[in-house]
C-alpha cells in the first residue's frame, strides 16, 4: 500500500517532470541531497513534513522561474 507521503512525493515528482525538470534539479533547488530524495521516493526512508514542504516550494519556484523566462 502506498503511503500518503509517497503519494505526495510522487505528485511533486510528476509536476517537476511535466515542467521539464529532473529529480536532481528538484533536490538541489530544495537543498536536499539527491540520494536522500531517492530514498524517500522509493519508500526506504520517510521524510519529515518540513522536507515535503521544501520540495513543494522548490518545484513551485522552478516552475515560476521557467515561466518567467
Amino acid at each position: 500500500m502506498i503511503s500518503s507521503t509517497e503519494k505526495a512525493i510522487e505528485a511533486i515528482r510528476l509536476r517537476a517532470k511535466e515542467a521539464g525538470f529532473k529529480m536532481n534539479d528538484l533536490a538541489y533547488a530544495a537543498g536536499i541531497d539527491p540520494a536522500q530524495l531517492s530514498r524517500w521516493s522509493t519508500g526506504k526512508t520517510i521524510p519529515l513534513y518540513s522536507n515535503i514542504m521544501k520540495l513543494e516550494q522548490a518545484v513551485d519556484a522552478l516552475i515560476a522561474a521557467k515561466a518567467a523566462q
